[in-house]
């Protein structure tokens, strides 16, 4: 091969070379404007703009002032919308179907001044006719003010409304691990929220000039109200006790559910229904849920509800529960703890 074959052959690789990486950094730049914003949503409290971000990419951005963004959410795949309600407080409303194909519609919220060190977003909690709590699942639609600016409730599929947590709810969620001592929904037509004093009040961010923010004013009912005398409740114990061979979760007097654990072979009783599984390694109670969780030899987690459904919540290398008053609170996977006494 002489020397010009091969300077011609030097050139046309070159000119190749060239033509590649113009064709991978125009793609590359296509890609990158792609993945930029979905959707952006701000307010203002008490005079600083608050700004939620869905980039294209899934994650969800929450930006407060000048200071940086904080990624609340890494994968949004099973969003349907991101809402602020008019304290500020942040709302994702979610179809999560991860339990036998069974669609659920949950609506969480994240409040900064509340959980300014943590991001997670919390279910609205309720207590069932049978007295478990459970989270919100049956959401159908969002219910936003006059202006279509905040949310102020929601509607469940059975065809009523009701009003979301005011941060006074939610401070009082936040403060306890008692279920029983959580607010419950309030139906939307009896809500008449007022903001508190110290709680910021939102106002929609526009690109014209905002309006000073005013507070809502509620006119006093006119008619008079006849006093009531409060009826003094006493709530239920739940505690875990040992009867005939099984582990009963006992809400007052009355036993919710039961299990024992022998040889690996888990035997769960609930009000109608039993299960049974083998090679479980260890098993305790969840106090808030009432869900029983056992972990299997082969490093599984599961919570088992109060009405037989199982879910997995570690999927590897567990290695231990963690017992607090004869109730799971942790459990041990690797060298790190999680918390489940929310599950």
């Amino acid at each position: 091969m002489n020397k010009k074959t091969r300077k011609k052959q030097v050139a046309l690789l070159t000119i190749l070379a060239m033509v590649i990486c113009t064709m991978f950094c125009t793609n590359t730049a296509k890609a990158e404007t792609s993945t930029e914003t979905k959707k952006t949503i701000s307010c203002t409290v008490n005079g600083v703009k608050r700004t939620l971000t869905w980039s294209n990419d899934g994650s969800i951005y929450f930006k407060n002032g000048d200071s940086e963004s904080i990624r609340l959410i890494p994968d949004s795949s099973l969003f349907l919308s991101i809402k602020f309600d008019t304290y500020g407080t942040c709302w994702t409303y979610t179809n999560d179907h991860f339990y036998e194909n069974k669609n659920e519609y949950f609506l969480r919220w994240w409040n900064y001044d509340l959980l300014p060190n943590s991001y997670a977003f919390n279910p609205i909690p309720r207590l069932t006719s049978e007295g478990y709590y459970e989270s919100v699942n049956d959401v159908e639609s969002l219910i936003l003010d006059s202006d279509n600016n905040f949310i102020i409730g929601y509607k469940t599929f059975s065809g009523k409304e009701y009003a979301i947590p005011t941060p006074e709810d939610m401070k009082k969620i936040l403060s306890t691990d008692d279920y029983l001592e959580y607010p419950q929904p309030r139906p939307l037509k009896d809500s008449t929220p007022t903001p508190s004093p110290t709680t910021p009040a939102a106002t929609p961010n526009n690109t014209t000039p905002s309006a000073p923010t005013v507070s809502p004013v509620v006119t006093p009912p006119t008619t008079s109200t006849p006093a009531v005398t409060p009826k003094t409740t006493v709530t239920p114990k739940v505690s875990v006790k040992k009867k005939a061979g099984y582990n009963c979760l006992s809400l007052g007097s009355k036993i919710t559910s039961k299990y024992k654990l022998t040889k690996g072979k888990l035997t769960w009783k609930g009000s109608s229904k039993s299960k049974k599984y083998s090679g479980i390694k260890s098993a305790a109670f969840i106090k808030k849920s009432g869900n029983l969780v056992f972990l299997t030899k082969k490093g599984k987690v599961y919570t088992l509800s109060p009405k037989g459904k199982k879910k997995c919540i570690v999927k590897k290398k567990a290695k231990k529960l963690i017992l607090k008053n004869k109730f799971a609170v942790k459990v041990k996977v690797g060298k790190k703890f999680i918390n489940i006494a929310n599950k």
